[in-house]
């Protein structure tokens, strides 16, 4: 998957078109980009798949969990909302609202300066509740980390977050022992509750352990 263009539009089969804004990120299965709807003033982001079989399935995944969430109360619960699934040149694409920071980039750009407790504090809150609602519903979320825990809006709304990436999730039911499908550096016998602790050590201390 070439990096998309700046100011490159994106057609998709339903008829939809989108403006390419901003290049907001590149992961394992695809890229993400900021982008203006035409017709509209919505600002959203774009999640575009890359087109290997294996990242096709990893999208319907997400596009599965999603649609499992669909009917949840994002803003309650604290999930990224996803507004629809679509196709464009044979890439998958998953359209949530714009969120544009996460943790980790906040961090950085503060030079992992040590947040304070009462920060901490409502971060941990939203995460857990997150968290216990994939529970409730048997679901795992699988790949918690800093880049997956985004900032709403951090001058008006200091540290409220939102949990993304489903991706890599998992019913409970169909979880396999035995396969590695976590970031190696938040990977642990304990899964979540080692990656909560990692993700809290991360903001209150001047070390990342993605570096390592």
């Amino acid at each position: 998957l070439a990096r998309v263009n700046l100011n490159f539009w994106v057609y998709y089969e339903d008829g939809h078109m989108y403006e390419v804004l901003e290049f907001l990120g590149k992961g394992t299965f695809g890229q993400v980009v900021k982008v203006w709807k035409k017709g509209t003033s919505e600002i959203v982001a774009i999640k575009i798949l890359k087109k290997r079989p294996s990242y096709a399935r990893q999208g319907q995944i997400e596009v599965s969990t999603l649609s499992r969430l669909s009917n949840e109360n994002a803003e309650e619960f604290s999930f990224v909302r996803a507004f629809e699934f679509l196709k464009h040149k044979r890439h998958a694409s998953l359209v949530f609202e714009m969120l544009e920071h996460n943790l980790y980039d906040f961090l950085k750009q503060n030079n992992f300066t040590s947040l304070p407790l009462n920060s901490i504090r409502p971060i941990l809150q939203q995460v857990l509740t997150a968290l216990l609602r994939l529970k409730s519903l048997g679901l795992i979320h699988v790949d918690l980390k800093l880049e997956n825990i985004l900032l709403v809006d951090p001058t008006n709304q200091p540290f409220r977050v939102k949990v993304t990436d489903f991706g890599s999730a998992r019913h409970r039911s169909k979880a396999v022992t035995n396969t590695y499908l976590q970031s190696r550096c938040y990977r642990a016998q304990d899964g979540k509750i080692w990656c909560i602790g990692s993700s809290t050590k991360n903001s209150s201390q001047e070390f990342n352990l993605l570096t390592d």
